[in-house]
């Protein structure tokens, strides 16, 4: 009898919003300023007050002291993404279907030589998508890559990935961490969230980060007025914003609206205006995709003067595919493959791809045996890419064995997600991985920058 995908994702529930906001709540406890009256899906968090009109003014100075820094970009593919069915072994591909009978991918797109193939949903999308990418050397895929000893919940393990560190206990992100050791004290858009929520990465002890859904959302607006009562309305606004009165009531008021107004002056320019998009692609999106409207958002953000250096996307597919794998994967790696692939076009275009590395990454992989349910159970030796012009391209990490498992009956890790951590630390953003990865030196490098 086909097993209920409810029960069998019960932990991936764990992983929603408010579960998380519990869990996470002790480390976020520092200040956080939001832009409240401004349309919402813009904060800050900070341990120390931020005047909101200094910010750009801070990012802008990051930016002009160092243009060329390098920027890390993360994408979760949440819910263990699985390896043999989007990395698929045709060099063995008997034993792959002996092992998938119920979901293998019949003729998937080769990747050259390698022995290998990727799932035809990730050949989809501009210039043949993920795989065109990785055709044209700017793909460099993790096969196998994990942690010794795996722990096969969701909740735990995506913990583990997001701080660096596999331990129950609350910590700052692995970002975050290196936020506080080489970040600004000044500009929070140096780690940025693209959603309403900041990402566990980017979580810091003392470096401020943000979370910005769209900088449409950010705007000091009044809904449902327009034209002549909208210019009234806002002319209105500046003179409520004009320091003036007695007493801590009207003082209060007049502070919060010219913080209002100043917020709104300062992000404007890069906010949708009478049908004029500032932060406009120089590429198409896929259409009504959530993960392509935010890595749109974020390309046009990284070539502006903020100082971004690290940013971190989770995709809008859910990869837990217990049940009815081949549509659910299907699915999801198209809105990967098509938003990635239109992503990288577009810092092309824009003349900054050179300086951005993307690390897309799941928190675990699936068993290598199919279920009965035409799906794949949680397991170990998952599969992750980094991607860009400046990407060590092609197969970088051993392909886990088809034949000989682990004492649990699931694959082999061939590679700790922690040496892959160190190496971008140390390669791409050029400082010394030890002071964010406990004991970095015993994980050994990886080449996956050049």
């Amino acid at each position: 009898m086909p097993r209920s995908v409810q029960k069998g994702c019960d932990d991936f529930r764990q992983t929603s919003g408010a579960a998380r906001a519990r869990w996470l709540a002790p480390r976020l406890t520092r200040r956080q300023l939001v832009a409240t009256g401004l349309g919402a899906s813009f904060a800050i968090w900070a341990d120390r007050a931020l005047p909101f009109s200094r910010v750009l003014e801070a990012a802008e100075a990051e930016a002009a002291a160092a243009p060329r820094a390098p920027v890390l970009v993360t994408v979760f593919l949440p819910g263990g993404c699985d390896l043999l069915d989007t990395l698929v072994p045709v060099g063995q591909y008997g034993r792959y279907a002996d092992l998938r009978p119920g979901t293998k991918v019949a003729d998937p797109p080769l990747l050259g030589t390698t022995g290998l193939a990727v799932h035809p949903s990730l050949a989809e999308g501009l210039n043949g998508g993920v795989k065109g990418l990785f055709d044209a050397g700017k793909i460099g895929f993790l096969p196998g890559i994990d942690y010794a000893n795996p722990d096969l919940s969701h909740f735990h393990s995506r913990h583990f990935w997001e701080t660096g560190l596999v331990t129950e206990r609350a910590a700052p992100g692995w970002l975050g961490r290196w936020l506080d050791h080489h970040g600004s004290s000044a500009n929070p858009l140096q780690g940025l969230t693209l959603d309403s929520t900041l990402s566990p990465l980017l979580a810091t002890a003392s470096a401020p980060v943000a979370a910005l859904d769209s900088p449409d959302d950010v705007a000091l607006d009044v809904w449902g007025v327009g034209g002549l009562q909208q210019r009234q309305t806002m002319a209105a606004w500046d003179r409520l914003a004009t320091p003036r009165g007695r007493g801590e009531g009207p003082q209060a008021a007049y502070a919060s609206a010219r913080l209002a107004k100043q917020v709104a002056d300062r992000l404007a320019p890069y906010a949708t205006k009478d049908g004029v998009d500032p932060l406009a692609p120089t590429v198409a999106y896929p259409q009504d995709d959530d993960l392509g409207r935010r890595l749109s958002r974020l390309a046009a953000l990284i070539a502006q003067p903020l100082g971004v250096r690290v940013a971190a996307i989770s995709a809008s597919g859910q990869f837990d595919t217990h049940d009815d794998q081949p549509a659910d994967l299907a699915s999801g790696l198209s809105s990967v493959s098509q938003s990635l692939a239109a992503f990288q076009a577009d810092l092309e275009a824009r003349g900054v791809a050179d300086r951005v590395v993307t690390l897309v990454w799941s928190e675990f992989g699936r068993r290598p045996q199919g279920n009965e349910s035409h799906g794949s159970d949680h397991g170990a030796g998952g599969v992750a890419w980094v991607q860009g012009t400046r990407a060590a391209p092609g197969i970088l990490t051993d392909y886990p064995s088809l034949t000989s498992f682990d004492r649990d009956d699931n694959f082999k890790v061939t590679v700790d997600f922690r040496k892959v951590y160190a190496s971008l630390i140390e390669g791409w953003l050029g400082t010394d991985a030890g002071e964010v990865i406990p004991h970095a030196g015993t994980y050994g490098r990886l080449a996956l920058t050049r």
